[in-house]
């Protein structure tokens, strides 16, 4: 019944995520990551005991604690990458807030 309940969910954040990339309101690029750790949900839904291998192969004793540093680390990199994607943002609004002085300052009121 459990994975039942998380095949649900995994399905239902997929069509979430697909429904808002043809609406427009999230790009490919930023949902890509999501889709796939969801898919791995999913497949993780229906083939519980393949973490319990994973983890065994691993070493690791107590495979949840091996889903939840995969997870950790996931979400490490995402913010990374958001982190860098916001710094790179920030420049450009920066430079067209200077191009846009200049422009004014040169009494052209930003208008070619």
């Amino acid at each position: 019944m459990n994975n039942l309940v998380f095949i649900g969910m995994s399905v239902i954040v997929i069509l979430y995520m697909i429904i808002s990339i043809r609406k427009n309101k999230l790009s490919v690029t930023n949902s890509f990551v999501w889709i796939i750790f969801c898919l791995v949900l999913l497949l993780l839904s229906i083939w519980p005991k393949s973490l319990d291998g994973l983890a065994k192969f691993l070493g690791i004793e107590y495979p949840p604690a091996l889903f939840l540093t995969i997870a950790v680390v996931i979400l490490f990199i995402m913010n990374f990458a958001y982190s860098k994607r916001i710094e790179e943002l920030q420049k450009k609004v920066i430079d067209l807030a200077q191009e846009l002085s200049i422009l004014k300052s040169n009494g052209n009121g930003g208008k070619k």
